[in-house]
């Protein structure tokens, strides 16, 4: 296939209607009414045999009718509840007889779709006793790799599929498998990798709106809708936030493909994003009851919980690596070393703390490396390079540099990845904190051969037929940089341009004053201000015994914010919450942002109930902030107060406690530190 027939052929797959099939699976049936709940518009063909009641005579019915009064009442609070997985279980007569259904209803443009599951026997009494325990068993788990083997056993265990796995998302949307639980003879597929276009975008879409979808048997017939189009409304039915839409055609052979009946997939979401996915496989058709689906779904919920808390320790151990070496810094500003000096004294540490091989400081025509870096005329290339392309305050990465057109400076083996920072000094000479990767050569196993092929007579990719590993060598990428990477080497720069427009200070204009003191992007203090005047109050409260109090916050899920609308929208959070918090404070009190989303409020003179309440009315003002259509802004708050002996770094790792405590115990609150 030649390339503009693979675009366009994946352009044909992005574009798959899967969100409207126009038919169901066939272990459910489906009614679609008008917005009113007056008519009945449309149903599945097999509503006979799930209902007793035949398609011709449900469309002459009232919903009144077909549903009775108290459950059409039930149906409306559904429709404005804002849990999409709230589903009633209801009994209505079929044949004569009554019969229990899980009833999931939604809306859909101007119509409203209500599905129905059957349920045999009362396989909540059970459940509803087990769910205690599965909790407090993955809860315990501390670690990424044993909280993910833990869950796939769990499932497989309770949901009696062949293979289950978990499948995790890199930035491209390519998946690998990281954790698998297998039966006797079923293929293993961990470790290796499928290509994005298995899961197109349209699709992933779907899993931001409805997280579980099951398919108990993909080679089941679909169940065409009853008429084909709404005869007062021709747009396709959505079917986008229900459990029963019909598996694409492309779909139902990919699974062919792999010898799969039976499947079905859970969302992970971390932080807001789409991060893999709990895929379950198996050779024969498996119809779970809808309830002990609901109690998977819940505990993979647990699941990305625990996650999050696992990310957030991780993160916050290399934020306190780099805050310690930030420390060193700190204690070294009167001295204003060179370039040189700095990497020489602290190069080493940086590349430990950063994971990488080698590192740059550039200031003008001044710059200093240390470890393993391209020669100084590339350097000199790629500086040129930011300042033309990424002249703004935030930074710049690449994990594949050959990529980009930094690539004609930098060979592989030497940089494959690079980090770059500015220094936020405009003048008299732009400067940046550089961090180089070198080439991590990966042998990637795919399931199958990732290339595509073309049907010619559809023109649109076909499935591929073997999933037998097929091995790849990747070269030219070094290892991801993590979010809290850019966040930390973005504070370290900071403070690095602080020291370095220290040392010229009879050569910079009034920007260097409000450099030294504020913080460029809010406009509060910065780092450095609040600092000096943490000790200044410190010294106060040790000669004369007056209270002082420390408030330091966190904005929640703050990542979410970039990877969804992108930077300048975390920008404008950041710079919203700063003039929040500057109007509801009390005169004496002085804020700073102490690095990335995080800030600090120092409160003279104020004590630990003062500062309790302080805290409190800012994290409701933040709370209550909307910005945009960005969403809820919520922080959670860490406060300490002054005890006898206090230095700065004490009263400040106390506050620090305090919001990791009220970021483990569920955010958007206030955590006095016990510290």
């Amino acid at each position: 296939m030649d390339e503009p027939e693979l675009d366009a052929a994946l352009e044909a797959c992005d574009r798959e209607p899967v969100h409207i099939p126009g038919a169901i699976q066939p272990h459910g049936a489906l009614v679609a009414m008008d917005e009113q709940l007056q008519e009945v518009r449309q149903v599945s063909a097999n509503l006979e045999s799930i209902l007793g009641v035949a398609p011709a005579d449900a469309l002459a019915m009232t919903p009144e009718r077909m549903f009775t009064r108290r459950w059409l009442d039930q149906i409306r609070i559904q429709l404005d509840s804002r849990n999409r997985y709230g589903a009633l279980i209801v009994s209505l007569r079929s044949r004569g007889r009554s019969q229990r259904f899980r009833l999931l209803s939604y809306r859909s443009g101007a119509r409203v779709v209500v599905e129905l599951e059957p349920i045999s026997g009362n396989p909540e009494r059970w459940l509803f006793g087990a769910m205690a325990d599965w909790q407090t068993e993955l809860s315990g788990h501390t670690t990424r790799d044993g909280l993910l083997r833990a869950l796939t056993a769990l499932v497989r265990e309770l949901a009696g599929y062949d293979r289950v796995m978990i499948y995790r998302f890199d930035e491209d949307w390519n998946g690998s498998v990281v954790a698998e639980s297998l039966a006797d003879g079923a293929d293993t597929y961990l470790g290796h990798h499928f290509p994005a276009s298995d899961i197109p975008a349209q699709v992933r879409q779907l899993y931001s709106i409805m997280r579980v979808r099951d398919i108990p048997d993909a080679s089941a017939a679909a169940v065409p809708l009853v008429p084909a189009s709404d005869p007062a409304d021709a747009s396709p039915l959505d079917l986008s936030c229900g459990i029963l839409r019909a598996v694409a055609p492309i779909h139902v052979t990919y699974l062919a493909n792999m010898g799969v009946v039976a499947s079905m997939s859970i969302a992970l979401h971390l932080d807001g994003r789409l991060w893999g996915l709990l895929a379950c496989h198996a050779a024969a058709r498996n119809i779970l009851s809808p309830a002990l689906r609901d109690a998977l779904r819940a505990m993979v919920q647990t699941t990305c919980v625990q996650l999050e808390l696992v990310q957030a320790r991780e993160e916050a151990a290399l934020i306190q690596r780099a805050n310690d070496s930030r420390d060193v810094l700190v204690d070294q500003r009167g001295e204003f070393p060179e370039p040189e000096e700095l990497l020489a004294s602290h190069g080493k540490e940086w590349l430990r703390i950063f994971r990488a091989s080698g590192a740059v400081l550039a200031a003008g025509d001044q710059s200093a490396g240390v470890g393993t870096v391209p020669d100084a005329e590339s350097i000199d290339g790629i500086v040129a390079w930011l300042n033309r392309h990424h002249s703004g305050d935030l930074a710049w990465s690449s994990r594949e540099l050959g990529r980009t057109e930094l690539g004609r400076f930098c060979e592989p083996a030497r940089a494959s990845g690079l980090l770059a920072v500015p220094l936020p000094i405009r003048n008299p000479r732009d400067a940046w904190l550089l961090f180089f990767r070198s080439e991590k050569a990966e042998t990637r196993i795919w399931a199958g051969n990732p290339e595509k092929t073309l049907d010619r007579q559809s023109g649109r990719i076909s499935p591929r037929e073997s999933f037998a590993s097929w091995k790849e060598i990747v070269r030219g990428q070094s290892v991801p940089w993590q979010s809290a990477e850019l966040r930390a080497a973005t504070d370290l720069a900071s403070d690095l341009a602080v020291l370095i427009a220290a040392g010229e200070i009879s050569q910079l204009n009034q920007r260097l004053e409000r450099l030294a003191t504020r913080d460029h992007l809010t406009g509060l203090w910065n780092r450095y201000r609040m600092e000096e005047a943490i000790d200044q109050e410190v010294a106060v409260a040790e000669r004369y015994g007056r209270p002082c109090a420390l408030v330091m916050f966190d904005i929640d899920h703050f990542k979410r914010f970039n990877d969804t609308w992108g930077h300048d929208a975390g920008d404008e959070v950041l710079v919203t919450v700063a003039r929040t918090v500057s109007t509801f404070m009390r005169d004496a009190d002085l804020a700073g942002r102490w690095g990335g989303e995080e800030f600090l409020v120092l409160a003279a003179n104020t004590g630990l109930e003062g500062a309790t309440r302080l805290a409190e009315r800012l994290r409701a003002a933040i709370a209550g902030l909307e910005i945009r259509d960005y969403g809820s802004v919520t922080a959670s708050f860490g406060v300490a107060v002054y005890r006898e002996g206090d230095q700065r770094r004490g009263i400040v790792k106390r506050a620090d406690l305090g919001l990791y405590a009220a970021k483990e115990g569920g955010r958007n609150r206030v955590e006095v530190s016990a510290g």
